[in-house]
């Protein structure tokens, strides 16, 4: 898991620009409480990995490294 803040690509209070890069890497955004919780006013979030089972831990690193690499290119491009 890592918490970061996407604030540009959430304006508006929406996280669809946010989902929309991450699941095709294997992640999930949501907020801060956990599944099912919004992302914090500000666009702070939570970045975890989807599978839970047959992952290795050499995977999750190297999902979550692109995904934010791609969310954080979307962010200073937004």
């Amino acid at each position: 898991m890592i918490c970061g803040c996407v604030g540009q690509l959430t304006a508006g209070g929406s996280d669809l620009k946010a989902k929309k890069i991450a699941k095709p890497l294997g992640l999930s955004v949501r907020g801060m409480g956990g599944e099912h919780t919004a992302i914090g006013a500000d666009g702070t979030c939570d970045i975890s990995p989807s599978a839970r089972f047959c992952i290795s831990e050499a995977q999750i690193i190297k999902a979550l490294y692109d995904g934010v690499k791609a969310l954080k290119d979307a962010e200073d491009a937004a």
